[in-house]
């Protein structure tokens, strides 16, 4: 595993308890929504949908 791919694991893994934090009275699915966010925003470093979408690499049509 390289160096890379550990950080990359660390960051999803502290996102993830932090969420998991922040969503506790939602559903799962929102739960998820809430988590791929977070990420989405640290990955793009910006806030706008259509960033984060490709940042996530979703298969979604962009407007």
């Amino acid at each position: 595993m390289s160096v890379e791919s550990r950080t990359i694991a660390n960051l999803k893994g502290q996102l993830s308890k932090f969420s998991g934090i922040i969503s506790k009275r939602f559903s799962k699915p929102k739960q998820r929504l809430i988590k791929e966010i977070l990420y989405g925003i640290q990955a793009s470093k910006d806030v706008k949908l259509s960033n984060i979408v490709r940042t996530l690499r979703e298969d979604q049509l962009l407007i």
